[in-house]
This record gives structure tokens, sequence and C-alpha cells, in this order.
């Protein structure tokens, strides 16, 4: 290379190295010019971010406590704050997820509904599989009795009455013949889709479709994430913290006290909300968000368990003794 240029490209990366010494090191330059270098916008953004960064302290692990041993074939446990997972058995394998379909069927209702809307129970959402809730053909309840319906007893009935009401709300013109309910399960699926979590699919609206419905533990615990971060689901969060819920149709028709299946309500302090799930094929499924330490959240997430409520419960109490939230620095 010719030296001439050889000079000048040295010249050129060494002149901003010259600068900023002269300009930091000059004494005639003094303390306040100096100063005022340093307050540039670029610098002041950078140091307030190492100053942000340095006050996030993650979980840490303590070595000396052994490892969970659950039965459940897939459980997560899950600090969603800091995204730091804390446990994982097998939580990217599909799976049926049974009645905890039903948090997507919440929130694919709420985007299209307001709380306080009536629907009218039909006939064929009374011939759904399943009877939970006691709903009546005829009766008309607001979009929040059912939602609550199907979060605390698990209705199945509610379920399609919801997805029915919602899918003649999306459905397009262009359909022939419009099917309703299946317009609210393309919802459903497009929901997930659009969040990235492309390992689920829905059949129907309450999971009963053992196989063709599934997810698995990672995809729907960060769809628990995005139900926690939207205030648009904040009734779904506010129903799952009741131990009963007690309504009248609008006509008359029946009165109805649906019953949380959740038992940690009672039972651990902290809990934020939860959904049960049961099939034959699925086995006992369960989703549970507790307050943890410094502010954070953690999901609980099991997935075809013999005793869910077991499994949990040593999840809680393992992640108690084997993780340690340091205070912010």
């Amino acid at each position: 290379m010719n030296a001439t240029i050889t000079t000048i490209i040295i010249s050129f990366a060494v002149l901003p190295i010259l600068v900023l010494s002269y300009q930091l090191g000059t004494p005639s330059i003094g303390e306040s010019a100096v100063g005022e270098y340093l307050k540039q916008p670029a610098l002041t953004t950078f140091a307030l971010a190492k100053k942000q960064e340095s006050k996030e302290v993650l979980p840490r692990r303590r070595p000396e406590i052994a490892d969970l041993v659950v039965d459940s074939s897939e459980a997560l446990a899950w600090d969603l704050k800091q995204n730091v997972t804390l446990f994982s058995k097998n939580s990217e394998v599909t799976r049926p997820i049974a009645s905890l379909t039903k948090l997507i069927t919440a929130a694919v209702v709420l985007d299209y509904t307001q709380p306080r809307e009536t629907v009218a129970v039909s006939l064929k959402a009374i011939r759904t599989e399943g009877n939970s809730g006691n709903l009546k053909e005829g009766e008309v309840l607001t979009v929040y009795d059912l939602i609550a319906a199907a979060l605390l007893e698990s209705s199945n009935d509610a379920a399609y009455a919801l997805a029915e009401y919602t899918g003649n709300k999306i459905i397009s013109s262009k359909e022939t013949p419009p099917d309703p309910v299946k317009t609210f399960v393309r919802s459903m699926n497009q929901k997930f889709n659009d969040l990235g979590l492309v390992h689920t699919n829905f059949t129907d609206p309450s999971g009963l479709a053992d196989k063709t419905s599934f997810s698995t533990a990672e995809d729907f615990s960060r769809f628990i994430k995005y139900l926690r971060d939207n205030q648009r689901y904040l009734p779904i969060w506010e129903i799952l913290k009741m131990n009963t819920y007690t309504t009248e149709s609008q006509n008359g028709v029946s009165a109805h006290e649906f019953r949380n299946t959740n038992p940690f309500l009672a039972e651990l302090s902290g809990v934020i909300g939860g959904k049960t799930g049961y099939t034959p094929a699925a086995l006992g499924n369960m989703a549970l968000v507790m307050s943890g330490p410094n502010g954070t959240e953690i999901i609980y997430l099991v997935l075809g368990s013999a005793d869910r409520f077991g499994d949990i419960r040593k999840m809680v109490g393992w992640v108690s003794e084997a993780w340690v939230w340091p205070a912010p620095m």
C-alpha cells in the first residue's frame, strides 16, 4: 500500500481519540467544559442504560437444593417479569390442554365484546358435552356471567355460547354457509399465531377435542404473560380471584352460583389466578399465577398429571427453597 495513503488512514483513525484526549486532558479547557462534553445525549443515554442494567438482579439457583421431580408429563415454572425459567420438564412437547383452552376463549371474547353485553343461550350450547354451570336454553346472561361460568366451573355450555355469540360478530359476509363457532375457533388460532406461539392448535372453544387441540407449556405460559400484560383482560383475572360468583339470568329464567375449581385460593398466599383442566386423554392440567419476591410473578404450569394439585404444590415449595431473589441493587 502506498505510504502516503497509509498515513492518511492512520490519521483519520487516531484523530477522534486525539480530540477526545485533548478535550478531557488539557487543563486550559476546565472542568465545566468536560462536564458539558459528558452531557452529550449519546453518552447520557449510554450511562443511563448501564445504570438501569446494574439495578436488575436476577434470581439465583441454590445448588445445595436437589433438583425437582414431578410426575406430570410436562411442567414449567417461569418468572415472567424477569424471563427466567425456574423449572422445566418436556415444556416444548405438544399435549392436549383440556379446559385451559377456556382462557384463550375468554380472551378472544373480550377482543370483540363488552362484558355487559347480553347473550341468549342456545340449544346447541346446552347440548355441548358436559353440563357444568347448569345453564338453561333461552336464558339471557351477560358476557361477564358466561366468562365466569367458563373459567370458574369450566362450563363447556358457557364456552360454546360465548363462541357462538362472538363468532356471529366476527363472521365475514363472504362466509357461506356461516358457522360462528368455526369462525371463533379460527380467531383463537390466529391470536396464537400473531403472538408467535406456533406449537398450538385449537379445534373447539372448550378443549374437548384431545386429538386435534393441543399446546405446549412454553406456548401457553407465554400466552398467560400476554394476558397479564394487557389491561383488556382484567376481567379474566378479576374472575379467577373469586371463590364463587352468583348471578341471575336477565329474563328471570334461572339463578346461578359458579364455584372456582382452584383449591389454592384458600391454601396459598399470593395467588393471582389459576385455571384447571381435565379429560381422560389429557389427564390433569393446571395453570397457576402467583406473586413472587421483589414484585415478580411466577407461572406454574403442569400438563398430563395424575395429581395436578400435588405437582403444583411440589413446584411452589421447591421454587421457594431452590431459588433466591436478591434485593435490587
